[in-house]
């Protein structure tokens, strides 16, 4: 700043720097204590330093400078000088050297989701840090949002609760320290609250979509998202590939062993999930099996809840708002008094079913039978029950309406609606075993139980990726549709 003065002639010209200190006393209000001095130079010296020493000084300097010289090259660079913020190291060499003593070789499970989360809602690069402290080192380039925590202390909470008691508690007590130091605290017992209240109940989802091929009806592709973090969402997309039809189970199958293996480490319950459009909803995933490979086969609802998902409904925005509520209102009353159960004269008459379905009370439809791979126009129960943004739609390939019926309401007996994929998991486990029941759980093993959640959407077209190498598309043909 003062070479700038110097270089404005304010060093040589005493009128005109006798002038810039009584505007700079007229733009402050007071005057400020200057000494004498022999020089021009030291003179600027003395004032730019005691502009520095009060508030508003520096805006005074500036204003004073721009109307001594209105359009110079030297205003114009004090006035980016005065207010160009000033950078700071986020934290002191002395904590980073103590933090990097524990992160360095520290790598806990899903640490790449941890930086994802920590580092929301900016676009965190993909790619795996080698370690906790090379991802610690890349979130402190990131900004702070606003009214939050610094991204790489976040991380360190994340990290913190992943670790044993010994490391954990060191890393919360850094924590603790800096976001004290950041004026930060706040945010931090919010994001250790968060850990405590959501960390009970949280499931990880593997969701894996099905389409027919756009060119080969015989042929399928299939996507999948695969949660490393329960409270992470959306993931990554893990891949692309063009399977036909006869192979889709194997191929969901190595879909599956390969998350339980990037699973192996975690604690957390698995739910599985399969979006599919109009055209595929009665593909029998709930017996499919895995690990063929190993010869003996084991069914998947052995391990897994198991529900399917609306493609279209999923990119029918239109359809969200009532989707929405209808959910809301499930969670906030999950009674098994809220299902409707369809029948034959529902669809008889066109729009019948429509207005059935305005009336808010019903969270929850059984159809009659199981939906055609093309909607009936006026008379389609599963299209209805989508855009009247019913939640959960439920049916069975072949059973009778009166034996459905005492089925479903065994299942939703006592815990409501909210644990529905799971008892359902229960009852086709419980068809193995010898138990006395007032229903046929037969029956539930093939019931098709289509639960959505609007709240864990997906998106196609500007969701994260895996890098390349991780896509699977299985030829040629298959990279060019």
């Amino acid at each position: 700043m003062v070479n700038l003065l110097a270089n404005a002639g304010l060093a040589a010209d005493r009128p005109s720097r006798s002038l810039l200190v009584e505007l700079i006393h007229d733009n402050l209000g007071f005057p400020l204590t200057l000494s004498e001095h022999a020089t021009g130079r030291d003179q600027l010296i003395d004032l730019v330093n005691a502009c520095a020493r009060v508030d508003g000084g520096m805006h005074a300097l500036d204003d004073a400078v721009r109307m001594l010289r209105p359009a110079s090259r030297e205003s114009e660079l004090l006035h980016r000088l005065v207010h160009e913020p000033r950078m700071h190291d986020l934290l002191p060499d002395s904590a980073l050297i103590r933090l990097r003593s524990v992160l360095v070789g520290l790598r806990p499970p899903g640490l790449g989701a941890l930086v994802r989360r920590a580092a929301s809602p900016a676009t965190c690069p993909v790619g795996e840090p080698g370690d906790a402290w090379e991802a610690f080192c890349l979130l402190t380039e990131f900004n702070t949002p606003a009214h939050g925590l610094p991204p790489c202390l976040a991380f360190v909470e994340l990290v913190a609760a992943k670790c044993a008691r010994q490391p954990g508690d060191e890393l919360r007590e850094w924590n603790s320290c800096q976001a004290r130091r950041l004026q930060g605290e706040e945010r931090l017992r919010e994001l250790r609250a968060e850990r405590v209240d959501g960390g009970e109940g949280l499931r990880l989802h593997l969701v894996i979509m099905v389409e027919v091929d756009g060119i080969d009806p015989d042929r399928h592709v299939v996507s999948h998202w695969r949660q490393e973090d329960p409270q992470d969402w959306p993931p990554a997309r893990g891949g692309i590939a063009t399977i036909l039809g006869d192979e889709l189970e194997h191929h969901v199958d190595r879909l599956i062993v390969d998350a339980e293996r990037a699973w192996s480490e975690y604690r957390e319950e698995v739910a599985l999930e399969f979006v599919l459009p109009r055209a595929l909803v009665n593909l029998p995933v709930h017996r499919w099996c895995k690990e063929h490979e190993t010869g003996d086969p084991r069914p998947l609802f052995l391990d897994y809840p198991i529900v399917i998902r609306s493609l279209e409904r999923m990119f029918s925005r239109q359809w969200h708002r009532a989707w929405r509520i209808r959910w809301e209102a499930m969670t906030g009353n999950p009674s098994a008094e809220r299902v409707y159960y369809c029948s034959s004269r529902d669809t008889a008459e066109r729009h019948r079913l429509d207005a059935i379905l305005s009336d808010g009370k019903w969270l929850v439809m059984v159809l009659a039978g199981p939906p055609p791979t093309r909607p009936r126009p006026g008379g389609d129960e599963l299209a209805t029950g989508l855009r009247s943004g019913i939640p959960v739609l439920l049916w069975h390939p072949d059973a009778p309406a009166e034996v459905l019926h005492e089925v479903v309401t065994w299942l939703l007996d006592g815990s409501g609606l909210v644990d529905l994929p799971t008892r359902t998991q229960d009852s086709r486990r419980a068809a193995f075993r010898e138990v006395t029941i007032p229903v046929d759980l037969r029956i539930a093993r093939d019931l098709v139980v289509l639960w959505d959640d609007p709240s864990r959407l997906l998106f196609l077209d500007d969701g994260p990726y895996l890098p390349d190498a991780m896509r699977e598309d299985t030829d040629e043909r298959g990279r060019a549709c």
